[in-house]
């Protein structure tokens, strides 16, 4: 598949569904800004995390509550553990953490964990 088939498929799909895995200091905000334009679901595996997010709360303070409250009453976004409720996105979007080795070599076992889902 070239980049042209990409594009026309891209242009054919009308109801994008966007998942995006990880909501750390990347994904949540990334996630929150989708969620404006695309129905957006944001996935972690913290349920704790989830929770205070669905509430309206970033502990991390990436995203401000006024900002993530607003995309989840006016834009419809939502946070989850559960794979069920990502099945049916059709574009998938992971980030999580790389972190680096003793040698600067990055450690993939979180990326790896993910692609198991």
């Amino acid at each position: 598949m070239n980049w042209f088939n990409i594009k026309k498929i891209i242009k054919e799909i009308n109801d994008f569904k966007i998942c995006v895995i990880g909501l750390g200091y990347v994904g949540l905000p990334l996630a929150r800004l989708f969620s404006t334009k695309y129905d957006t679901v944001g996935f972690d595996m913290n349920q704790s995390r989830v929770d205070a997010l669905n509430a309206g709360h970033d502990a991390t303070m990436e995203v401000s509550d006024v900002l993530l409250q607003d995309a989840i009453k006016n834009h419809g976004f939502k946070c989850s553990t559960r794979l069920d409720d990502i099945r049916d996105c059709n574009i998938y979007i992971v980030a999580v953490p790389t972190p680096v080795d003793e040698n600067n070599r990055p450690d993939l076992k979180p990326l790896w964990g993910q692609a198991k889902l």
